[in-house]
């Protein structure tokens, strides 16, 4: 049985929120970095990381065949972009049918979200859905199947029980406790359609 020592470990190990793949099949880990999921294909705007494909994910199309990929991760990327419905597109385009695309970006109630001068979004749930069932269905062609959106909230939140309130109710988290009991990131997955 774990001990209190190896609960504390687990509940603020910063990596239990990374993205990995849900299903069997290739992978491409867009804005990858210097740490490319193993076994992925990486796609990054700089060759000074470990990304097989240098690309400025703002400029379309990307350098990749239509249905390549089974998996597609995007980790702390959508903040950093123009246009996340355009994006969304592209990847659609490049995910094979019934793929899976996952992604993770600070929520806008982070410190996260407003500590890096090079983000371009702030995101919240209602807005992380609409990539996939966009509102406005006239700015994109590309559909997505919503497979979950969660809410990360810091830990202190999360051992007071708020974490698992916010992910039963977030359109009332974000109203009115966002600013109260900040989250740290969201993650969703969505699955090609």
């Amino acid at each position: 049985m774990p001990g209190i020592r190896e609960h504390l470990v687990r509940l603020t190990d910063p990596h239990q929120f990374d993205l990995h793949p849900t299903g069997p099949g290739t992978v491409l880990d867009v804005g990858c970095g210097s740490a490319k999921h193993p076994g992925a294909v990486g796609l990054d705007i700089s060759a000074d990381t470990a990304a097989d494909i240098v690309h400025d994910l703002d400029v379309f199309p990307y350098p990749i065949e239509d249905d390549s990929f089974d998996q597609i991760l995007l980790q702390d990327v959508i903040e950093h972009v123009e246009d996340p419905m355009r994006v969304f597109a592209e990847l659609r385009r490049i995910v094979r049918p019934g793929g899976r695309v996952q992604l993770r970006t600070p929520h806008f109630s982070s410190v996260l979200a407003y500590g890096d001068p090079t983000h371009k979004q702030y995101f919240s749930t209602i807005a992380i859905r609409q990539l996939a069932e966009p509102r406005f269905a006239h700015y994109s062609d590309a559909r997505f199947e919503v497979v979950h959106v969660t809410l990360d909230l810091w830990t202190p939140f999360r051992l007071l029980g708020i974490a698992a309130l916010a992910n039963r109710q977030p359109d009332i988290y974000e109203k009115y406790f966002a600013f109260r009991f900040p989250s740290m990131n969201i993650r969703a997955e969505f699955r090609a359609v």
